[in-house]
C-alpha cells in the first residue's frame, strides 16, 4: 500500500513540474517568464530528487531483505548443524554406553563358562549336596544370563551381529550348565564320563564366542 502512495505522489510531482513548464512556456513578460521557470527548476530538482530517494531506499530495502534472508538461512544451516551433532553426539554415547553393558555381560559369561572348565566335580572336600548345589547354581546363573541378554539386546542395533554371537554363547553356556547339573544324576560311570566331557566342551566354545564377542565389540567401538 506504501509502495502504491509514494508511486502515486511521485506521478503527481512529475506532472505537476510538467504543468510548470508549460506555464513557463506560456508565460509573457521577463520578470513572469523568469519567476516561471525558476519555479519549473526548482519543481523539477524537487521531483529528480524524490525519484532518486525512492529508488535509492527501495534498493536499500531489497538489498536489506537479501542480506536478511541470507542471515535467516545461515542460522537455519547453524541450528541443523548444531542438532546433528547433538544427535550425532546422542547416538554415539549411547553406543559406548550399550558396548560397556555388553563387554561386561560377555566378561560375566567368560567368568563362568571358565569356572564350568575348571570346575572339579569330585571334591572330595565338599559333600554331595554342596556339589549339586554348586552345579544348580551354575545352571540358574546361566539361564539368568538368557534373560539378562534380552534385555540388552532390545530395542538397539548397534551391535546386532554381536548379539548373534552372545545369543550363540549363552545357548552353550546353558547346555553346558544342564550338563554340569545332570552329571550328578548319572546312572553310571560311563553316562558320567560323557556328560562330563560334554559339559567341558560346551564350556569351552562358549568361552571362545564369549572371547570373540569382547574383541568384536571393541573393533566396532572404535
Amino acid at each position: 500500500m506504501m509502495v502504491t502512495v509514494e508511486l502515486l505522489l511521485l506521478g503527481i510531482a512529475v506532472g505537476m513540474t510538467l504543468l510548470a513548464y508549460m506555464v513557463a512556456i506560456n508565460a509573457h513578460g521577463p520578470t513572469r517568464l523568469s519567476l516561471s521557470y525558476l519555479i519549473a527548476t526548482v519543481m523539477l530538482a524537487a521531483t529528480v530528487w524524490a525519484i532518486v530517494e525512492y529508488v535509492n531506499t527501495n534498493q536499500d530495502a531489497k538489498k536489506s531483505q537479501v542480506l536478511q534472508q541470507r542471515i535467516e538461512a545461515e542460522k537455519k544451516m547453524a541450528e541443523e548443524k548444531i542438532l546433528s551433532q547433538q544427535e550425532l553426539y546422542k547416538q554415539n554415547l549411547e553406543k559406548v554406553n550399550v558396548a560397556s553393558k555388553l563387554t561386561a555381560f560377555a566378561s560375566k559369561g567368560n567368568i563362568l563358562a571358565t569356572s564350568i572348565i575348571n570346575v572339579n566335580l569330585q571334591d572330595r572336600a565338599l559333600e554331595m549336596n554342596v556339589l549339586m548345589g554348586r552345579a544348580a547354581e551354575a545352571r540358574k546363573n546361566a539361564e539368568s544370563m538368557k534373560t539378562e541378554l534380552n534385555g540388552l539386546s532390545e530395542n538397539q542395533t548397534y551391535f546386532s551381529e554381536i548379539n548373534g554371537v552372545l545369543t550363540e554363547a549363552v545357548q552353550l553356556l546353558i547346555e553346558s550348565a544342564n550338563f554340569y547339573r545332570s552329571y550328578y544324576h548319572a546312572e553310571d560311570s560311563e553316562q558320567e564320563a560323557l556328560r562330563e566331557r560334554l559339559m567341558r566342551q560346551k564350556a569351552r566354545a562358549a568361552s571362545e564366542k564369549f572371547l570373540s564377542a569382547t574383541s568384536m565389540i571393541a573393533l566396532k567401538s572404535k
